[in-house]
């Protein structure tokens, strides 16, 4: 890591410019990441703009967004249009798929591209770029580059620890997934730093009937192995974010091991959300759609075919799935010997 860091540094320095970028429909982790990074160019008098997302629809993210710029935080967004980018250096937080990032544009206009993420990587994978750390072992964005601010020794105002504490939250599920030893040293390192508990629960807390709403959709869930549970919002169009939550909150129940949920977007995408506690790896089920993400959180987006041909196709996939066999062959014993007992 250290080493990429240097690269990562040497780089920077290198360029007159840099422009930030995370994936559509950004959220707390991807863009709070970029937000806080473009804080830390600004003190190297760097110029630096972050690509403006199309679809800012992430209730705790505007909520972030609005408490920084109520405290005086200027975020340099600019829209791809008005980004020439020759020479510029594009970094990208988040996200590691051509196919999701929020600017295609950019992503072939400027040569010099950098990534930091933690999804595994997929099929279609940013492949030219000059350096890049992908570590699908880490909880979030926010852990990695936490770990370079800690690198660099630097203070940022408080307020931007609590937006990355946020979004360590939210991708972590308030530390009940892909957690490490390493992912509580970088929280109590934001705290160190002064990030704000109580404000960092306000970006997150959510409107009741949102939440009675997510638990009508899992009321109506089924299971289409032992302990593989599926959702699907069918009444509206939605976006990832509804579907993510969904599947995140699956995953709480008893008895449900791994989690699907499908939604329709609204230029009539199907997304699919996929959510594992650890015996399952839904990144490379998620492939097999087109998409990807980490063992334990992976998506992807379906511009073809209905609804109900895409649970088709996970219940294939899952039927197909050598450890998913394997996984539902072990869990309907674990069942067996406990109704035995």
């Amino acid at each position: 890591m250290v080493d990429f860091f240097n690269e990562l540094t040497e780089n920077i320095q290198k360029h007159n410019k840099i422009i930030l970028m995370t994936h559509g429909t950004p959220d707390l982790d991807g863009l709070g990441s970029a937000i806080a990074f473009s804080e830390f160019l600004r003190l190297m008098n760097k110029e630096c703009y972050i690509v403006a997302p199309k679809n800012l629809i992430n209730k705790g993210l505007n909520k972030a967004i609005n408490f920084l710029q109520m405290n005086g935080v200027t975020i340099p967004f600019k829209h791809e249009n008005s980004i020439d980018g020759t020479e510029d250096l594009l970094i990208i937080f988040d996200v590691n798929q051509n196919n999701f990032v929020e600017s295609p544009l950019l992503l072939e206009r400027i040569k010099d591209k950098i990534i930091i993420d933690h999804h595994s990587k997929g099929l279609n994978q940013v492949s030219d770029t000059i350096c890049e750390y992908v570590d699908d072992e880490k909880s979030s964005t926010v852990e990695i580059l936490g770990e370079y601010l800690k690198y660099l020794d630097i203070q940022l105002d408080s307020g931007f620890y609590t937006v990355l504490l946020a979004g360590l939250c939210i991708d972590s599920d308030d530390f009940n997934f892909k957690t490490t030893a390493e992912t509580f040293q970088m929280a109590s390192y934001l705290v160190q730093k002064g990030a704000d508990l109580r404000k960092k629960q306000e970006f997150l807390k959510e409107p009741i009937d949102v939440v009675f709403e997510r638990y009508n959709y899992i009321k109506n869930s089924i299971l289409i192995e032992e302990n593989i549970c599926l959702s699907v919002v069918n009444d509206r169009v939605c976006s990832s974010i509804t579907v993510a939550k969904l599947a995140d909150e699956m995953l709480k129940f008893e008895n449900v091991d791994v989690s699907f949920a499908l939604g329709i977007g609204k230029n009539g995408e199907i997304f699919v959300s996929a959510r594992s506690l650890g015996d399952v790896d839904v990144s490379k089920l998620m492939v097999k759609l087109g998409g990807g993400g980490r063992p334990s959180s992976a998506a992807a987006r379906i511009y073809d075919g209905s609804v109900n041909d895409v649970i088709e196709s996970i219940k294939t996939i899952v039927k197909e799935d050598e450890e998913c066999v394997s996984y539902c062959l072990r869990m309907s014993k674990n069942k067996a010997r406990k109704t035995t007992l």
